[in-house]
C-alpha cells in the first residue's frame, strides 16, 4: 500500500480531469454601489467526478492516478466489499481530494490451487499444507489484527526440520511505503523446532519476538492457520498491507542429501520484493 498526497496542485488536477472547477460568482452586479473594502475571493472548489474503471486498474492505479489514498476511493465508493476486485466497466466516485480517509476493518484475497513455484520461478508441485487458497484478515476485538491463511489442507503437528521445513510468512507494512515493515513467521524451523513455532521480526530494528514472547497467538483449525497480533505490537498503525508467502524445503534423504525440493506460493501472487506489489489492505482509526 502505497500513500500520496491527499491534494494535487490545481494544475495537476486539472491536467487529470478528475475534478470539476466552480468559479466564484461576482458578489454585485455591474452598477450596484460597492464598497472599497471586498471579502477575499473564495478558492475554486472541487466536486467529485465518475470514473469507469479500465483493463489494468486496480484501487492502487486509480488512486495514484487521481492523488488519492486508497482509503478515500473506499470512503467514495461503500458498494465494494472487497477492495482487491473491481471489474472493468465498473463506475466508481473520485472524491476531491480533500474528502474522508477510511478503510474497511476486514477484506480478503483469492489464490488458485497448484500455482506454486520453485526457486527458478517454474511452477511445481507441493503438499496441500504448502498451498495456499486465499488469506483474510480484519481488525479484531481488543485491538488485534487477525490473519487466517486458508490452505488447501492443514499443516501436520509436527514436521522433522531436518528432512522438511515449512514456513508461513506474513509480511506487514505499516506506512505505505510498499515495504514490510514487520514479519509475522509460523514455522518448524525456528530455533530448531520440530512442531511449529510462532515469530515476530520487526524489520526496522532487527528484534525478534518468539515463543512465549510472540505478541498474540496462532491457532490451526481445519486448513486455516489463524494469527492474531497485538496491533500495539506494531505500533497501532491507521492502516495495513499484507502479503503471504508459504515455503517448503524438502531433503529426501535428510540435509546431506544433494536432491533438494523447494516450493513458494504467495498471496497475493505479485507482491513485495517483486515490481509493482498487490497487498491485501485494511485499516481504521
Amino acid at each position: 500500500m502505497t500513500r500520496y498526497p491527499a491534494a494535487l496542485g490545481l494544475t495537476a488536477v486539472l491536467m487529470a480531469g478528475c475534478v470539476t472547477v466552480v468559479q466564484p460568482q461576482p458578489s454585485a452586479s455591474p452598477g450596484s454601489s460597492q464598497t472599497t473594502s471586498q471579502a477575499a475571493t473564495p478558492s475554486p472548489a472541487a466536486t467529485a467526478q465518475a470514473y469507469v474503471v479500465h483493463a489494468g486498474d486496480n484501487l492502487h492505479v486509480i488512486a495514484q492516478k487521481f492523488g488519492l489514498t486508497i482509503g478515500q476511493l473506499l470512503a467514495a465508493n461503500p458498494s465494494i466489499t472487497d477492495p482487491n476486485r473491481i471489474k472493468v466497466g465498473q463506475t466508481l466516485v473520485i472524491p476531491p481530494p480533500d474528502a474522508p480517509d477510511t478503510g474497511p476493518n476486514s477484506a480478503g484475497i483469492g489464490d488458485a490451487s497448484d500455482d506454486a513455484v520453485d526457486t527458478a520461478g517454474q511452477l511445481t508441485d507441493t503438499q496441500a499444507y504448502a498451498d495456499l487458497r486465499g488469506v483474510d484478515a480484519s481488525l479484531a476485538a481488543n485491538r488485534r489484527l487477525e490473519i487466517d491463511l486458508k490452505l488447501l489442507h492443514g499443516p501436520p503437528p509436527r514436521l522433522d526440520p531436518a528432512v522438511e521445513a515449512v514456513t508461513y510468512t506474513v509480511v506487514i507494512d505499516i506506512d505505505g511505503d510498499g515495504q514490510p515493515d514487520f514479519k509475522v513467521i509460523y514455522g518448524n524451523d525456528i530455533d530448531g523446532q520440530n512442531g511449529f513455532a510462532a515469530s515476530l521480526e520487526n524489520r526496522r530494528t532487527g528484534r525478534i519476538d518468539s515463543g512465549n514472547a510472540f505478541p498474540g497467538s496462532v491457532t490451526v483449525k481445519g486448513s486455516t492457520i489463524t494469527f492474531l497480533v497485538r496491533r500495539q505490537a506494531l505500533g497501532t498503525p491507521r492502516a495495513y498491507a499484507l502479503a503471504a508467502t508459504v515455503e517448503r524445503v524438502y531433503h529426501p534423504g535428510g540435509q546431506s542429501d544433494p536432491e533438494v525440493e523447494d516450493s513458494v506460493d504467495n498471496a497475493p501472487d505479485q507482491q513485495w520484493p517483486r515490481p509493482n506489489p498487490r497487498w491485501l489492505e485494511v485499516g481504521g482509526v
